[in-house]
């Protein structure tokens, strides 16, 4: 069941011991797919690093992880379908160039590295953070330093929307980064949430 107004979230647990480590987005991604594909049920993980820990408010304490009073919460899991092909992201997806031209930013997780893009996603609301930018180069910039502190929204250039799943189409095949990472152009992208799908350790 996912969070509603006014309800607590998570509760105190520590990491199982057949819970495993992570330090990264990378990591974190690597070990989701991996597990997903092979139809593999995914594990408790511990986060020490990455983007979906860092809106959780994690700490860089692996010692605390094993500790009563450690937060244990049920976070979404993305899941995509570009051109044909699955993956997952923990947190965030971004379609098309980062500093130029058109870009959708679909956001599980409030950060993206040191910038806070998605201000108002929670990982555990059931729902994507979807910015569709149409910026120019001098707007691009301008936004990029208030998207430090999460103050580039409102914007007659962003285009803002919550939702659980999203099915759309391109112009033309355009650059993925998922959790970080690169993974192709594609063109169809459909999206959709995995309800609580992932329990991790902070």
């Amino acid at each position: 069941m996912n969070i509603h107004k006014d309800q607590s979230w998570g509760f105190a647990s520590p990491l199982p011991r057949n819970g495993v480590v992570v330090r990264s987005n990378k990591e974190l991604l690597e070990r989701i797919t991996s597990y997903k594909r092979e139809g593999i049920d995914l594990p408790v993980f511990g986060l020490l690093g990455g983007d979906l820990w860092r809106t959780l408010g994690g700490r860089n304490e692996e010692t605390r992880l094993y500790k009563e009073n450690a937060t244990t919460v049920d976070v979404d899991l993305g899941c995509v379908l570009l051109d044909g092909k699955i993956y997952w992201f923990c947190a965030h997806m971004l379609i098309g160039k980062k500093f130029s031209g058109s870009k959708v930013f679909i956001s599980n997780a409030a950060h993206y590295g040191k910038t806070n893009p998605a201000p108002k996603a929670h990982p555990g609301d059931g729902k994507f953070d979807i910015l569709k930018v149409e910026l120019s180069t001098f707007q691009t910039i301008q936004a990029i330093k208030r998207v430090q502190t999460g103050t580039h929204l409102p914007h007659p250039g962003i285009k803002y929307e919550r939702v659980e799943s999203k099915q759309f189409s391109l112009k033309k095949k355009m650059k993925v980064e998922i959790d970080g990472k690169r993974i192709g152009k594609f063109q169809n992208v459909s999206l959709r949430i995995e309800n609580e799908a992932l329990r991790v350790v902070v």
